[in-house]
């Protein structure tokens, strides 16, 4: 059972949820200026449905956890569609005396919505307990996602300038268009691209994990890869570049007039070139994949 409060300021209007025992769905209402929904949930989670102020245009959509996962589908809707699914907190291992004989009472994360002029900010209210947000967005949606412990960032069939950085967990795109901008430190990147925006450059990194990524057929692009404990793999015909001279800089440091560095990465060109697409890891495997 959900109950809504909503009141209203000069400027905001704020929509209070308080969930009763079950998950439940709450229309959050909009100003011209800003709309804040704020929900405490059980378990069970909650959903919020926010408005954008003109559907007829692209929305940006910013999340950003500590602990948690977030999953995001373009869908054909007009809104956008937020499940949150808090996990209840463990216990701390530190003692309490003052707890002796009582029975110790779970707490979960809260979390936070905004829309104001088609850009959508959600995250959690508790950075120390973990929640995880399932999304719809409208399929043309900008998105800028960010996570850092125990959660992995998975988006399908959105097309938009694509932002997603990861620390502790993997990130999957699947479906995509548009361009895309994805990195973790430790875990996979695997994304499908069904089209790429002409003349944006894209980047796909990981610190120890695979990059797996699969372009349009038709893609131009000036190719710079590199994987520096592991191989690189593409059936794309590759147009290899020659390796360039290495670069010397004049050192004040001390420990010698002149610094030398070569820079081993592969480069090449696809269908002809285009703007520069970077795929590296440092401890897996590259793998660049021709699709339809």
């Amino acid at each position: 059972m959900m109950m809504g409060y909503a009141f209203t300021t000069s400027s905001t209007v704020v929509l209070l949820l308080v969930s009763i025992g079950c998950s439940s769905t709450a229309l959050a209402t909009s100003s011209p200026r800003a709309t804040t929904a704020r929900a405490n949930q059980q378990p069970t989670g909650d959903q919020v449905t926010v408005p954008l102020s003109d559907p007829g245009k692209p929305a940006l959509v910013h999340i950003s956890l500590v602990q948690g996962s977030i999953t995001v589908r373009g869908t054909n809707r007009r809104d956008v569609l937020v499940a949150a699914r808090p996990e209840a907190d463990r216990p701390s291992r530190r003692a309490d005396p003052d707890a002796t004989g009582l029975r110790r009472l779970p707490q979960t994360a809260g979390f936070r919505i905004s829309e104001e002029a088609n850009r959508v900010s959600i995250g959690s209210d508790n950075p120390s307990r973990s929640i995880s947000f399932d999304v719809e967005v409208p399929i043309r949606t900008n998105l800028r996602l960010r996570t850092v412990n125990g959660g992995e960032v998975r988006v399908e069939n959105v097309d938009g300038e694509i932002d997603v950085s990861n620390t502790n967990g993997g990130i999957t795109l699947t479906s995509v268009a548009g361009s895309v901008a994805a990195g973790t430190t430790n875990g996979n990147v695997r994304a499908s691209l069904t089209r790429v925006t002409a003349d944006k450059e894209m980047a796909f990194t990981s610190l120890n994990g695979t990059i797996d990524v699969t372009l349009p057929s038709s893609t131009k692009a000036s190719l710079r890869l590199r994987s520096d404990n592991g191989d690189v793999y593409s059936d794309f015909d590759v147009q290899l570049k020659p390796e360039p001279l290495p670069t010397v800089s004049e050192s004040s440091s001390g420990r010698g007039r002149y610094r030398i560095s070569r820079n081993k990465s592969i480069v090449g060109t696809i269908n002809g070139g285009g703007p520069d697409f970077e795929l590296r890891t440092f401890n897996s495997n590259v793998y660049v994949r021709k699709g339809p």
